[in-house]
């Protein structure tokens, strides 16, 4: 079952949805708004026994304090 991230329009507010079918209706979990827009999300997959592209440990990307942003996105150059 997809779980997607939208961020809300209204209030900025981001949430982790779970939509079983196209045509459900997403809503704000924060301010109950209608006006959500889908966030690309970096997928969890474990690293490649090469170790060619994994990251330090941390957060997200590999960051110890974290990038602040829910669902992996990395803030951080």
């Amino acid at each position: 079952m997809p779980i997607y991230e939208y961020k809300c329009m209204d209030c900025g507010g981001v949430s982790e949805i779970l939509v079983l079918k196209e045509s459900d209706s997403v809503r704000c979990k924060d301010c109950d708004g209608t006006r959500l827009t889908k966030l690309m999300s970096a997928h969890s997959a474990p690293a490649a026994s090469s170790g060619r592209g994994t990251q330090p440990p941390g957060r997200c990307c590999g960051s110890p304090e974290g990038c602040g942003n829910p669902g992996g996105f990395c803030c951080h150059s």
